[in-house]
């Protein structure tokens, strides 16, 4: 009977921790602490007329509405209530209409977020950081 009481144990907690396990990808900050100096820097200017509408994880990319044309570049996300920095992404030419797809490279972006274009100087910080990929 001991030995039985043994078996549904451990049953029973193998299955109860492994109900709270996920196979979901959680992105997480990469931040290191030379970066965060970068926070303190100025954000040049907040885009009223972007937010981001998609969001694909696994291949860590972000679709961004705008009603206005936006520039390639370094730009932070926020949410639109206490615009904490949630993110960095980076945006490149591909558009198409009022669509923009970006790169995130830091941070998790939220849907609906607000978008805000990194000061010239964190622009120049950031790409001493990630240089672009070249093909030989």
């Amino acid at each position: 009977m001991n030995l039985n009481l043994l078996y549904f144990s451990i049953l029973t907690i193998f299955l109860l921790t492994s109900c709270s396990s996920t196979n979901s990808i959680r992105l997480k900050d990469s931040s290191n602490p030379q970066q965060e100096s970068f926070s303190n820097l100025e954000i040049a200017k907040k885009i009223d007329t972007a937010a981001i509408v998609h969001i694909d994880k696994k291949q860590r990319i972000v679709t961004i509405r705008s009603s206005s044309p936006l520039d390639k570049g370094y730009y932070s996300t926020s949410l639109q209530i206490d615009e904490k920095e949630n993110s960095l992404i980076k945006l490149y030419d591909t558009s198409y209409e009022s669509i923009f797809i970006a790169d995130i490279l830091e941070g998790s972006p939220k849907i609906n977020d607000s978008i805000f274009l990194v000061g010239e100087e964190r622009s120049k910080e950031l790409d001493k950081i990630y240089t672009e990929a070249t093909i030989d």
